[in-house]
């Protein structure tokens, strides 16, 4: 079939907030099929998966790359109605124009095109069309007329031809949505855990009992949807591919705590929140600048991640446990309010330019402003042979409340034999233009008074 510019154009947009929640639901109803599977003795299921971003959010294909199952993921916060998702209840049906495939009908897509805007033939078996929604949505299997004498002062209703349902979470306590995750209530979790536990019984496997690595597993998953190291890209797409044998392989071999993972989730859990509570104060267009400084932050490698965190909290010694440092009021308190107002941030200088050319070293140092927590920070940051090799050539150091403090005049109160190295190495540094003398730190809030941009690369 000729290659669509609908499917190619799908593929290139979708926000980081909303791929994120897919991906988290996709690794459910992947586990749920995985399960079943598991328990009917499917030949060869290793070989079936779950494919992002293909025609409509997700796809569960089988060995042949058949739809078993096709997924739409509308993370609304208000939509509690069945009309907030009307243009789900249409096929999809597409026109060429211009030398190109476009869109004639919003809808879910049912059918395979060529490319030239015709239908070649119908993909998504009847049973197996899903709306993911965040919210309980009660009018939504209502029927038109009973629809109308619920809800006597509503006069729109749209008619369900493309037969998309709702699905359910929770058969027991029949509830077809799921919140979105927070880091006190993460229902998906909850749901995918109890998941991975399951298949680790029927295979008999004692990792069953082991809360961490079914924590791991999660944390996992959820840290590689953009960084690709589990699955591969299909198409001409930059999303995964994941065979149900990878997932099964990841379920059964012992995860060791991975500090990235965490990282990554705690990162996701922050940007959601940050999302949900700033909706009404920042407009869609910073957000989406926003969602591209997360997306990158979450695409890079565990190494480039982890150097990320280094070269942010220069403050930390190399033994310390970064998932508790890297926290969620770090982020919200310094990170996202400084790139809400850039709207962009160099992942190679960690820096910035004021109108005078001053430049200004980012960080998420958060301290105490007395003598010796200043002190103890300060020769963290000269211990960090890498921070100070790359980054430390800056008028300014941005932290979350320290003003006006010159770091080379606090060394020069350091005192006891201890001492010595630090005020001779930023002596050193200062003779061979690695520091700048009148180097101090600034708050964020006095940084994001001085219009900073990012410098080019």
């Amino acid at each position: 079939m000729a290659g669509s510019n609908v499917d190619q154009n799908r593929n290139a947009t979708p926000s980081w907030s909303g791929y994120i929640h897919q991906g988290k639901v996709g690794f459910l109803v992947a586990l749920r099929q995985l399960r079943w599977c598991i328990e009917n003795e499917i030949e060869n299921f290793e070989d079936y998966a779950i494919r992002y971003e293909n025609a409509e959010d997700f796809d569960i294909v089988d060995k042949e790359r058949s739809v078993i199952s096709r997924h739409q993921v509308k993370a609304y916060i208000n939509g509690n109605e069945r009309e907030d998702y009307s243009d789900l209840f249409n096929i999809q049906k597409r026109k060429f124009e211009d030398e190109k495939e476009k869109i004639d009908t919003k809808g879910f897509q049912i059918h395979e095109f060529d490319g030239k805007g015709n239908a070649v033939r119908e993909v998504v078996p009847c049973d197996g069309r899903f709306l993911h929604v965040i919210v309980d949505v009660p009018d939504f299997k209502l029927s038109k007329d009973d629809y109308l004498e619920k809800y006597s002062g509503r006069t729109k209703y749209t008619d369900n031809d493309s037969g998309i349902k709702l699905y359910e979470y929770n058969q027991s306590e029949n509830l077809f949505y799921c919140p979105l995750s927070q880091d006190n209530n993460d229902t998906i979790k909850d749901y995918c855990i109890a998941e991975i536990k399951k298949i680790l019984k029927i295979e008999k496997n004692p990792l069953e009992e082991n809360s961490s690595h079914l924590e791991q597993v999660y944390h996992r998953y959820v840290g590689s949807l953009l960084d690709h190291s589990i699955g591969k890209s299909h198409s001409e797409s930059g999303f995964p591919e994941i065979y149900f044998g990878e997932l099964l392989e990841i379920i059964e071999e012992e995860a060791p705590k991975d500090e990235v993972y965490e990282m990554k989730n705690t990162l996701t859990y922050s940007w959601e929140k940050y999302h949900r509570y700033s909706s009404t104060d920042i407009s869609e267009e910073v957000f989406k600048s926003m969602d591209k400084i997360i997306n990158h932050l979450l695409s890079l490698s565990k190494k480039e991640f982890y150097k990320f965190v280094r070269m942010v909290l220069p403050d930390a010694k190399s033994d310390e446990d970064f998932t508790k440092i890297f926290n969620i009021t770090l982020l919200e308190k310094i990170f996202y309010s400084i790139i809400k107002d850039a709207r962009k941030f160099s992942f190679k200088h960690y820096s910035f330019l004021d109108d005078v050319e001053k430049s200004y070293r980012f960080s998420l140092i958060d301290i105490e402003e007395s003598p010796g927590c200043i002190a103890t920070v300060i020769k963290n940051i000269i211990d960090n042979s890498e921070f100070l090799k790359t980054t430390f050539n800056h008028d300014f150091l941005i932290n979350r409340d320290i003003d006006e403090l010159h770091i080379g005049n606090r060394i020069d109160e350091f005192d006891g034999m201890l001492d010595n190295r630090y005020r001779e190495e930023w002596s050193t540094g200062v003779q061979h233009n690695i520091f700048k003398p009148n180097m101090e730190f600034i708050s964020i809030k006095k940084a994001k008074e001085k219009s900073l941009r990012v410098p080019e690369d």
